[in-house]
């Protein structure tokens, strides 16, 4: 099963390059273990490359995490507001109405019929 790869002509000739340097460097040991090392820091520093990236990924979403959760806070502070806000209406409102039983919740009031 052959694999086809498409690269252009000045990645061709690197790889050319490089295939050569290579194989000069195989035909002695001190050559090989210098590949080996080359190769070696070259598979280090991609490493490095992709966790720095991971990294920044990271930090961007953290980022986004505190702003949301400042959105949540604000937005919870909003509502509690609204809602003390909200039943002090309701409240003033029963009180104009009249009729409600201030140790129950239920609404003591006649309810007038209307023609709809």
């Amino acid at each position: 099963m052959a694999i086809e790869i498409e690269v252009s002509g000045e990645e061709l000739d690197k790889i050319r390059k490089r295939r050569r340097e290579i194989e000069e460097r195989l035909k002695d040991v001190e050559g090989l273990e210098r590949t080996l090392k080359v190769l070696k820091y070259e598979i280090l520093l991609e490493q490095k490359e992709k966790l720095s990236k991971k990294l920044q990924e990271m930090e961007a979403h953290y980022r986004e995490l505190l702003e949301f959760e400042k959105r949540a806070k604000r937005d919870r502070e909003y509502m509690i507001k609204l809602r003390s806000e909200l039943s002090r209406e309701n409240e003033i409102l029963r009180k104009q109405i009249g009729g409600k039983n201030e140790n129950s919740r239920t609404w003591k009031g006649k309810v007038e019929k209307s023609n709809i």
